[in-house]
């Protein structure tokens, strides 16, 4: 009697069939796997901002004061807010703030004494100016090497009319420049080229608007009537925003936020708090009313992302009396909903 022979291996079919199953697995881990990465990525960002609040506490337990966020303009180079929350923390060249600058970083660039402020031996001043400066300088709040600190022509081929600092996008130093850092978020996107020669990985910076608390005024995006002033019209402009003086200006940031996104210097990568920036939304207002396929700008979203939801009876921002803090989140783009901010959004 012949025997039958065993086969040996899959057929076509059988691996066919492991097939499908491990793809069908695949497609349903996955989206799984991102949400997780997604999650780690943003409690990373929320514990960064923690450290920073907690810098800026400090800050104002030895001050009396939270640092100021309006922008300075010399020659038509903006210091923004962003710098000024890097200044204010770490100091221009990371070793503390030194007091004999005027948190004007184009204004210090041109002054007779800059080489005295912030100052070092490789600029060409004594060792006694050198040690001065070392003597005035206040605490560094924040441990740089768990936040990121760079140089904005280090994160951006042009700047704009924002202060760019000394470090060019290949690494060398543009001595003509004197440095003026910004603190990045940690969802890091851009290969940065470092003055010795080595790389680093480097975020979107993150923006910081300090709360007028002399102020009162806030708008009223949340308004039934589209043409009164204090909704903000739907398309108004950053000098629409700043004249009645709210408890927050736009204006802090404003020149960074026209950079777009780092890796997207085009119109794909433009910010929705860019007064440029438009679409067409629906939403509901305060009183309840619909607003269908409403063209609103950008000045419009960024008083609408930081109006606190809470409050009913007066429109207030979130955090009225201390500051907000923003990172672009995983996208890069600022006003996105994967933003995270220091107030619960």
């Amino acid at each position: 009697m012949e025997k039958t022979r065993r086969k040996l291996g899959f057929t076509i079919v059988e691996l066919l069939t492991v097939m499908a199953i491990i793809a069908i697995l695949m497609g349903l881990l996955l989206p799984a796997m991102q949400a997780v990465r997604k999650l780690a990525k943003d409690t990373s960002q929320k514990a960064q901002f923690k450290a920073i609040e907690n810098a800026l506490e400090a800050y104002h337990t030895e001050n009396g004061m939270y640092p100021d966020s309006t922008a300075s303009s010399t020659n038509n180079e903006d210091t923004e807010g962003a710098h000024k929350l890097a200044e204010a923390l770490v100091g221009r060249d990371l070793l503390g703030f030194d007091s004999k600058s005027s948190w004007d970083a184009k204004y210090d660039e041109t002054r007779t004494d800059s080489d005295e402020i912030y100052a070092t031996l490789d600029s060409g001043v004594d060792q006694a100016t050198v040690e001065a400066s070392l003597k005035r300088r206040q605490t560094v709040y924040l441990n740089v090497d768990k936040v990121g600190a760079f140089q904005l022509s280090q994160l951006f081929n042009n700047t704009g009319f924002v202060y760019p600092g000394n470090i060019k996008t290949d690494g060398s130093k543009d001595t003509a420049r004197i440095a003026a850092p910004v603190l990045t978020d940690t969802y890091k996107v851009k290969k940065v080229s470092l003055p010795n020669g080595s790389t680093d990985m480097a975020g979107t910076p993150i923006l910081y608007y300090k709360a007028d608390t002399a102020s009162k005024l806030f708008p009223d995006t949340m308004s039934s009537n589209g043409n009164s002033s204090d909704d903000l019209a739907y398309a108004a402009t950053v000098a629409d925003a700043c004249s009645p003086g709210y408890m927050y200006n736009i204006y802090d940031n404003d020149e960074l936020v026209k950079l777009h996104q780092m890796m997207k210097p085009t119109v794909a990568g433009i910010h929705r708090f860019n007064e440029n920036y438009q679409e067409t939304i629906s939403f509901t207002t305060g009183a309840g009313a619909a607003v269908n396929n409403q063209a609103v700008k950008g000045v419009w979203l960024f008083y609408n992302t930081i109006t606190n939801p809470k409050m009913t009876s007066q429109v207030r921002p979130h955090n009225s009396d201390t500051y907000i803090l923003i990172s672009a989140g995983n996208d890069g783009i600022y006003g996105t909903k994967d933003d995270i901010y220091n107030f619960e959004k």
